[in-house]
């Protein structure tokens, strides 16, 4: 198996998904990268990453050579995903206040932070923090996204994708309780909705997105990573592809306010995605010329076991 590729977003649970990686895979089998600084950076990362000269491709083929299980840190998606391709990647994300919250509460607790909150969330670094991380990587083509609230779940879900045991831990939680929320200042939730707008928009949509996965998993039924990409009133376009190794292409019914309009095979080359290094050599995309209006209704339909995306109808809106 080529090694995974773990994007650690603070807070998530990532430390105790790290942990319990260990344990499976043995410390020698996972590289780290979490800065040129950070005493967790493996040797590895700082020859061929913070070096004299930067090689990402060059650090993914040390690990495959050397048969690392894993690559993981505080890093964006887009670092290693050309390399490690985007179904072997897995993150965990977090309600956003929530996830802020205990990072406020790790910077007072380790770092001696002395700000408040609403000074700590004002940081430029911390605005739509999440979103921030993933730039340039559609979550839809991520390999397994958990959900930190659904951590035992999740982890169940990734253990079946890659056919690994990873087990459950807890580490480095700024709760006594699993579940526990941190408190924040009605006034201060305010302000930081308004600021993170685009984080409470990538959360939905991954929790959407895994509730549909577990259930499919619950059904024994494997789970398409696909998305609507583009629809106006002249065409409707995505990509969909199997989950694991499958090498067939999807096929897609698309449906215009409620009602089938046609059924497609999703193989054609997507020249936007290669630099993910997607599934099939790239050819997952999908298009079809519509003649669409103003408030129409467009969703998607994987054939083979009735899953939908976006899970939603999306309406068609023209430009003001």
């Amino acid at each position: 198996m080529d090694p995974l590729f773990f994007v650690h977003v603070p807070k998530t649970a990532g430390t105790s998904f790290r942990h319990g990686a260990e344990r499976a895979f043995g410390n020698d089998k996972i590289v780290y990268d979490y800065g040129p600084e950070a005493p967790q950076t493996s040797a590895l990362t700082r020859e061929y990453i913070y070096g004299e000269a930067s090689d990402g491709a060059r650090l993914y083929r040390e690990c495959r050579q050397q048969g690392s299980s894993m690559l993981a840190g505080h890093v964006p998606a887009a670092k290693y995903a050309p390399f490690s391709g985007v179904a072997s990647m897995v993150t965990f994300v977090r309600e956003p206040l929530q996830r802020t919250a205990s990072e406020y509460s790790h910077f007072q607790r380790i770092l001696n932070y002395k700000g408040s909150f609403r000074e700590f969330m004002s940081m430029p670094l911390m605005v739509n923090r999440q979103a921030s991380i993933f730039r340039g990587v559609d979550m839809e083509a991520i390999g397994v996204v958990g959900l930190t609230e659904n951590y035992s779940e999740s982890l169940e879900l990734i253990n079946a994708r890659f056919g690994i045991d990873i087990q459950q831990r807890e580490d480095n939680r700024g709760k006594p309780k699993v579940g526990e929320l941190h408190k924040v200042s009605p006034e201060d939730e305010k302000i930081f909705r308004r600021r993170n707008a685009k984080d409470f928009s990538l959360y939905e949509r991954c929790r959407k997105m895994f509730e549909t996965r577990l259930q499919l998993y619950r059904d024994n039924l494997p789970f398409a990573h696909a998305r609507l990409s583009q629809f106006d009133t002249r065409q409707i376009a995505g990509w969909a592809w199997w989950e694991g190794s499958s090498e067939r292409a999807v096929e897609v019914e698309v449906l215009v306010n409620g009602e089938h309009q046609h059924t497609l095979v999703a193989d054609q080359m997507m020249p936007s995605k290669a630099r993910m290094n997607p599934p099939r050599a790239g050819y997952v995309g999908f298009q079809l010329p519509v003649s669409l209006s103003t408030e129409d209704k467009v969703q998607c339909r994987v054939v083979e076991t009735g899953q939908m995306f976006p899970p939603g109808p999306r309406r068609l809106v023209t430009p003001s």
